[in-house]
């Protein structure tokens, strides 16, 4: 996993499922910022992925420590679901949120489609989320969609675009109704070592910067 193109979840699915033979690898780095979606949810925080792919098949687990907990324990703000004033309403508790994920990559004439689950879990709180999630991609652009639902059965989507021009990568990303988000990421290799870049804003105003650090690991 290095930067945060979209997600750091979806850079450690993408890295995980671009393997075409059996792997199983680590990964593990810090954030400055604990950025989804557009939306800060923590502080800076150490995070960790093992992976397995194989065949276009993947599936991983992956894990973050910051301050995504509330105030009021069991009420977590869905990462699912971006809004106003979530930000503000992040707080500091320290807490551990898993993801497991799993999904097939595959290429239909020429076009990259892919198709995953993905469960959000938390250490504190009832709150869980999890989604479905479709890809297509062909050359340098890729468009995304997310199916998900709530701990408390709302529903919600999620669409991305994004294209690689050159060295840099450009992710557009709305809800369908009133939240979207745009970023710009860019990242280089230092030995063993990714380093990322990101800076974006979203629709409720607010704007962020993200260094990424990682390093991956075969097992």
């Amino acid at each position: 996993m290095h930067i945060l193109k979209k997600s750091i979840l979806a850079s450690a699915i993408a890295a995980s499922s671009a393997v075409a033979v059996a792997e199983v690898s680590m990964t593990v780095g810090m954030v400055s910022d604990y950025v989804y979606r557009g939306t800060s949810l923590g502080d800076a925080g150490a995070y960790g992925s093992i992976d397995y792919a194989s065949g276009g098949f993947y599936a991983g687990i992956w894990a973050i420590s910051d301050s995504y907990g509330l105030a009021t324990p069991g009420t977590p703000t869905p990462v699912g679901a971006a809004t106003e004033g979530t930000a503000s309403a992040m707080g500091g508790e320290s807490s551990i949120e898993y993801d497991l994920y799993l999904g097939y990559d595959t290429e239909v004439a020429g076009v990259g489609v892919s198709v995953g689950y993905v469960a959000y879990e938390y250490t504190y709180g009832d709150g869980a989320e999890e989604e479905y999630t479709l890809g297509l991609s062909y050359g340098p652009v890729s468009v995304g969609y997310a199916d998900g639902e709530l701990a408390d059965g709302t529903d919600y989507d999620y669409t991305t675009l994004s294209a690689d021009v050159g060295a840099f990568s450009f992710t557009y990303g709305e809800d369908g109704e009133d939240y979207d988000w745009s970023e710009i990421s860019t990242g280089t290799e230092v030995g063993a070592v990714s380093i990322g870049f990101t800076v974006g804003g979203n629709s409720l105003g607010e704007d962020y910067m993200v260094l990424d650090v990682s390093t991956g690991i075969e097992l």
